[in-house]
């Protein structure tokens, strides 16, 4: 009946208008329910792309039975041509992940650089990966590395961060304003060059395999994505050569854990061993002086500057306030930061009270512990380092801060290298009784 009244429709044909409202009425009634069955049958019936690649399984099987720079070339060239097809584009990291267990076997890293769809696919762990791939809405491209170094971070950068990864998306140019048929054709850019937020570069850092070095490389986001050689450009050549530790980007910034190389030595001195002091009761204390440095990257003006991390919180100002007593020969006041008040004469050993020159400069180091170190870098034959944290006694002082340990460490190269506060003497008291915080000021 239904099939006959749309007939009758198409024909021009007339019906009686009680009977098409009669009609009518069931079929607009149950068209609610109606719909969605046949939208379930539809999809059914259409099948579903696979993200399964069979030729990538046959490549890793390959690069399995000889493990070499070709086979593995071979297949990280095929999966970056497989990133590349919409299908791919479109899917989640983990459902192309799941579907071909290659990646997880290899131990695939996922990174993305905080823009959209715009991912980094690499293999840290495999010694013949020498490229890492990158993934975006528009292209796939394999950006190499040097062949020690293995991929840790990635971020794209600009001089603004307006989001962009709308105009990307397939078919976000649907509805979009074109302009008229005589306006003139200019050449294309790459997706990310926006002239509303500058452009934009991909950062990578890495790390060498044998020696821990970090690597920091940047690349223009345009056509074969040159070197952008000016990210680093303001960097002292250390640090982007002989630096090992952690990095990690917060916003266009790097923040950086900075570990001092270990030196191994044969022969330790038996009078005064590496990083070992005594204490008031002979019982040795050592040194951590593998704690680290936090060092930030600061992206100014399209251009990475060296800057020391200059925290403000509690710990810090219980440091710098007893560097500043030691420096000033006021040992009273520094005895009160201490846990231990005999911890004084271990500055007094280092010859620290009422120095005059070279001036002193405290220097942040890794957290340890639950506890945050400072190095008073002396730029003398040993520095001294303070370790704040809570006190742990039972009393009425339990949970305020104090210097729990000092420690006699040797002269540390990076730490010369860093910026930090600098620590004079001739401080009067009122000054310095304004720098301790009240509620964390121990009293012995």
């Amino acid at each position: 009946m239904r099939k006959n009244l749309s007939l009758s429709f198409l024909s021009g044909s007339a019906l009686p208008l009680a009977l098409v409202c009669q009609l009518a009425a069931p079929c607009a009634h149950g068209l609610e329910h109606s719909l969605p069955e046949a939208g379930e049958k539809t999809a059914a019936t259409t099948p579903t792309v696979s993200l399964a690649a069979a030729n990538l399984a046959q490549l890793a099987s390959d690069y399995r039975a000889a493990a070499d720079d070709l086979s593995w070339a071979r297949y990280a060239t095929y999966l970056r041509d497989l990133l590349a097809l919409p299908q791919f584009v479109s899917a989640e990291p983990a459902q192309i992940i799941a579907a071909n267990p290659s990646l997880s076997e290899f131990k695939v890293k996922v990174s993305e650089t905080g823009i959209g769809n715009f991912r980094i696919w690499s293999f840290p762990r495999i010694v013949e990966s020498h490229a890492v791939i990158f993934q975006t809405p528009a292209r796939t491209t394999a950006v190499p590395l040097p062949q020690t170094v293995a991929f840790r971070e990635a971020r794209i950068v600009g001089l603004a961060t307006a989001p962009v990864a709308a105009a990307l998306k397939p078919g976000a140019a649907k509805g979009a304003h074109h302009p008229p048929v005589h306006a003139p054709v200019h050449p294309p850019v790459h997706p990310l060059v926006h002239a509303a937020t500058g452009p934009k570069s991909l950062v990578l850092i890495g790390a060498d395999r044998n020696s821990g070095n970090l690597w920091f490389k940047g690349f223009q986001l345009v056509e074969g994505m040159p070197e952008a050689t000016e990210l680093f450009s303001s960097l002292p050549a250390f640090f982007t050569q002989n630096v090992t530790g952690k990095a990690t980007f917060s916003g266009n910034d790097i923040v950086l854990t900075i570990q001092p190389p270990v030196v191994r030595k044969e022969k330790v001195e038996e009078e005064k061993p590496v990083g070992v002091v005594k204490d008031t009761v002979s019982k040795p204390v050592a040194a951590a002086s593998s704690a680290g440095y936090k060092v930030v990257l600061k992206f100014v003006a399209g251009k990475y500057t060296l800057s020391g991390h200059m925290p403000d919180d509690a710990p810090f100002s219980v440091a710098l306030s007893f560097a500043q007593a030691v420096a000033g020969a006021r040992p009273e006041l520094a005895k009160s930061w201490l846990v231990d008040s005999k911890l004084v004469s271990i500055p007094k050993y280092l010859g620290l009270f009422g120095r005059v020159s070279p001036p002193m400069r405290l220097v942040a180091m890794s957290n340890a512990a639950g506890s945050s170190r400072y190095r008073l870098v002396t730029s003398s034959k040993d520095d001294l380092i303070i370790e704040v944290g809570r006190i742990l006694q039972p009393g009425r002082l339990k949970g305020q801060l104090a210097i729990r340990a000092l420690f006699i460490a040797p002269p540390d190269a990076i730490a010369q290298r860093l910026s930090g506060t600098m620590v004079l003497p001739g401080g009067t008291p009122a000054a310095a009784a304004a720098a301790n915080p009240a509620n964390a000021k121990p009293k012995n």
